[in-house]
């Protein structure tokens, strides 16, 4: 019975050593990799999106304004651009706070990737097995009656990694050493045991499956695709097309009103 136990918690270590692991993968992802993803792809191809859709809103407004004009003059009403420019303005409000998120959204990639740290080769193995450490002398998710204290320097420690703080890390990992030393339910036996073991296990596939997700998902798909020179070129030369495209488009509009406002 004695040897039966013991299997159970050696089955129970080893299932948190797994998840310890993935929670690893996830924060990696989620705090090195991904941001890294969405500063390169702000800088090949995003900057381009912006474009492009800073002259569809360009040509859609220049084609309205035609187009209320028109209307105006067939009417044989009065031509009042500022009244149009208003109008332009508040049919065209929502299309001007999606550029100014998708901008501001630029922004902030390109400042997490300026404001990150530089590390070695063997800073950046240090700053890997650290984290490992703490994840699993901390991470919530392993340690669910974890105290105040122990969830504040994880939170720390996140933060930390995400920006490759690696003396921060370093005075962490001092700080809490002796955290997390016995895992809770440690010391279960029997049913109580089986019934840990059943849990931990569902949490592993629980883990996995968010894992799963978050590779699934943007911006990590877009990793290997940021990686093939082909691709890009492609997606760039698209939307330098399509830009051209709609800044013709807004200026054919633009002389067409114009045109019927007399300045031409």
């Amino acid at each position: 019975m004695e040897n039966v136990a013991v299997s159970i918690q050696d089955q129970i270590a080893e299932a948190r050593s797994r998840i310890a692991e993935l929670l690893l993968e996830i924060d990696d992802i989620t705090l090195q990799v991904n941001p890294r993803v969405e500063a390169e792809y702000a800088t090949k191809i995003g900057y381009l999106e912006n474009e492009l859709l800073k002259w569809q809103i360009a040509a859609r407004r220049a084609r309205r304004r035609y187009s209320l004009a028109q209307a105006r003059a067939n009417a044989g009403g009065t031509f009042a651009e500022d009244e149009f420019e208003a109008q332009l303005d508040e049919e065209l409000a929502d299309w001007d706070a999606l550029l100014a998120k998708s901008v501001e959204a630029f922004l902030q990639a390109a400042e997490r990737m300026a404001g990150s740290k530089q590390l070695s080769p063997a800073e950046s193995r240090e700053l890997v097995r650290l984290h490992r450490e703490l994840i699993k002398r901390l991470h919530p998710d392993l340690h669910p009656g974890q105290s105040e204290e122990a969830a504040r320097f994880f939170m720390v420690a996140q933060v930390a990694y995400e920006h490759g703080d690696l003396e921060m890390l370093r005075a962490i990992d001092v700080a809490t050493e002796g955290m997390g030393a016995e895992p809770e339910g440690a010391d279960l036996e029997g049913d109580e045991a089986s019934a840990e073991l059943e849990l931990v296990l569902a949490q592993e596939r629980v883990v996995g499956q968010q894992l799963e997700e978050l590779k699934q998902s943007n911006p990590y798909a877009l990793k290997d695709k940021l990686e093939d020179g082909a691709w890009v070129v492609r997606r760039t030369s698209g939307l330098k097309r399509q830009i051209e495209e709609q800044k013709a488009a807004a200026r054919a509009y633009d002389e067409r009103f114009n045109e019927l406002a007399g300045r031409k």
